[in-house]
């Protein structure tokens, strides 16, 4: 098991400055783990916290994103958790397309938007996942 200590950069104050964590429970933390690891070759490694019982997770970027079996969070079933919509970035988001269309996954879009394109999908527990490859000018 690796243990988490990742160091992130001190930010100006000003509220709500960006993303620190997505955290998903999963009625079986370990198949969605794979899942996330063979559709978008996340680096989900098994963890221990102190007081948090063996989950997975990883840095992407400044982000920890990271999946707790069902029971951690008490009172809280799986399926019926509601999920925030989970946004990853990539420069290519034809070819992530490619590779989650040949595992088996239902994609929706990509649909072009000023900022640029996004397309979606639903993990196998449910949560709403997109995609954002953003427009050059906006890097």
């Amino acid at each position: 098991m690796r243990q988490s200590s990742r160091t992130r950069r001190r930010r100006a104050r000003l509220g709500v400055d960006d993303v620190t964590a997505v955290l998903l429970v999963s009625a079986n933390a370990k198949e969605l783990a794979e899942f996330y690891r063979a559709t978008l070759g996340l680096p989900l490694e098994e963890e221990e916290h102190e007081g948090i019982p063996p989950h997975y997770g990883c840095s992407l970027g400044d982000v920890q994103f990271a999946i707790h079996p069902a029971g951690v969070w008490p009172g809280v079933a799986a399926r019926n958790a509601r999920s925030p919509v989970i946004s990853f970035g990539t420069s290519d988001l034809d070819r992530v397309i490619v590779r989650l269309k040949a595992r088996g996954v239902r994609v929706t879009g990509p649909q072009d938007h000023e900022f640029g394109r996004i397309a979606s999908f639903r993990d196998p527990d449910g949560h709403h996942v997109s995609l954002i490859e953003y427009a050059s000018e906006h890097w």
